[in-house]
């Protein structure tokens, strides 16, 4: 499958962005036909010729956010792009399914949810929003498929951040793919649904969500804070993966795929 249409980028804007290269490459690899974008503060020493680099300006944590929803579309050439950072990249390339280009927003569902209620939103965290009818579930945007159509909605829209009581409804893909996405749906903007989400991509394993004998083989990649691509097959996990769910298994597919795992992390002394 080609994807002639697709740029795989990746924004930084508080370094150069020297880390996400592997996983920028490892996409493009997998994904014949993208093209690669980088957007970082300077331009790094070891960008390869294919990845596109273009400066922003510093930005922090919460202008990510910003940035997210209402700039990025001013760089993205193509039909749809695949937001990817140093912990979020393409697994198995064969795993990209034609429907996904049906969609304007999919990314892995989260741990995190919020359910609308009279009093305001209550927010459920560790997948505690399994079972939960009207629950919006937070669909990860570290690696997330977006149409341009999509980038520019906010702005197209006068579309501005909900209130969030917390920093988990501030973070743009909460914005995107939970707060706002009512009204962006009645908009005509499409989501994919979490039972096909959850195959795009894994942040992490959830009880009564991904079930006994979830395959792993079938993803097309992966996003989570506790693991990083250091290299096109070498990953380095800091911290303990026994404390997420399904973790240590899926440490151990990774391996078994061809990945090597760097374990960086103390680990407590037994007295």
């Amino acid at each position: 499958m080609e994807h002639n249409d697709l740029t795989i980028v990746s924004v930084y804007g508080h370094n150069s962005g020297a880390s996400v290269i592997p996983s920028i490459k490892r996409s493009m690899k997998e994904l014949p036909g993208s093209r690669g974008l980088l957007l970082s503060i300077a331009k790094p020493d070891n960008l390869p010729d294919n990845i596109e680099w273009k400066q922003i300006g510093f930005v922090n944590y919460l202008q990510y956010s910003v940035f997210m929803m209402h700039q990025l579309y001013a760089f993205i050439d193509t039909e749809y792009c695949l937001i990817v950072q140093d912990d979020g990249w393409v697994l198995d390339g064969d795993n990209f399914l034609p429907e996904y280009y049906e969609y304007d927003y999919i990314g892995a569902p989260s741990h995190c949810g919020f359910l609308p209620q009279a009093e305001g939103l209550h927010l459920y965290l560790n997948f505690t929003w399994v079972g939960t009818p009207g629950v919006l579930v937070v669909q990860n945007g570290g690696f997330s498929l977006r149409s341009k159509r999509f980038l520019s909605a906010c702005n197209k829209h006068g579309i501005t951040h909900l209130q969030a009581n917390d920093i988990h409804g501030w973070n743009e893909d909460a914005q995107l793919s939970a707060l706002l996405k009512p009204r962006l749906q009645e908009l005509g903007y499409r989501y994919a649904p979490d039972h096909i989400a959850k195959y795009f991509s894994l942040e992490y394993t959830g009880p009564g969500f991904h079930e006994e004998g979830f395959a792993f083989d079938r993803l097309l990649g992966c996003h989570a804070q506790s693991r990083k691509l250091m290299d096109d097959d070498h990953i380095i996990v800091p911290a303990d993966p026994t404390k997420a769910y399904g973790e240590v298994e899926f440490l151990d597919y990774l391996q078994s795929t061809g990945y090597t795992v760097e374990f960086r992390y103390e680990v407590p002394v037994q007295v």
